[in-house]
């Protein structure tokens, strides 16, 4: 089998292939826990009505809430949270929400709905997935370096 910088193409593509895919995922994991976490510390709380649940690619659901901002405009948030396991929210539904405050554009504001330690379940599992993932390519590359390569 042919070598690379004294390893097996085989080493190299299971190498490449985990290190790309545990990469895409600490890097959505971190994005998804930096909206949050933006939206926590600088956002406004208040209370919302549910007015819609969008649902997205591959039937991912975001609530749609209606609430009122400090300086009293009426808007309608998508949440940044996106499910496809359950409806966590029904139309008519009174939630607690934080919301932009500096919000401007045209597009429906992210809002991030109260959910307790849920919120963080979408940012932690990526986070996680994706240091499996880059720590499963070093295993399975030492373990073809071990055996040879064939």
């Amino acid at each position: 089998m042919s070598r690379i910088f004294g390893k097996t193409v085989r080493q190299l593509l299971v190498l490449a292939a985990a290190l790309t895919l545990g990469t895409l995922a600490l890097t959505l994991g971190y994005l998804t826990y930096f909206d949050r976490a933006v939206l926590l510390e600088q956002g406004r709380k208040t209370d919302g009505t549910v007015v819609g649940i969008d649902v997205g690619v591959k039937g991912l659901k975001r609530v749609m809430a209606q609430y009122t901002t400090l300086d009293g405009r009426r808007l309608v948030g998508r949440d940044v949270h996106s499910t496809q396991w359950f409806a966590a929210n029904e139309v008519g539904d009174e939630v607690e929400l934080f919301y932009d405050p500096f919000f401007e554009g045209s597009e429906p504001p992210d809002i991030l709905i109260e959910r307790g330690p849920w919120i963080w379940f979408n940012p932690v599992f990526l986070l996680l997935g994706g240091i499996l993932l880059v720590w499963l390519g070093f295993v399975l590359a030492r373990h073809e370096r071990r055996k040879g390569g064939t």
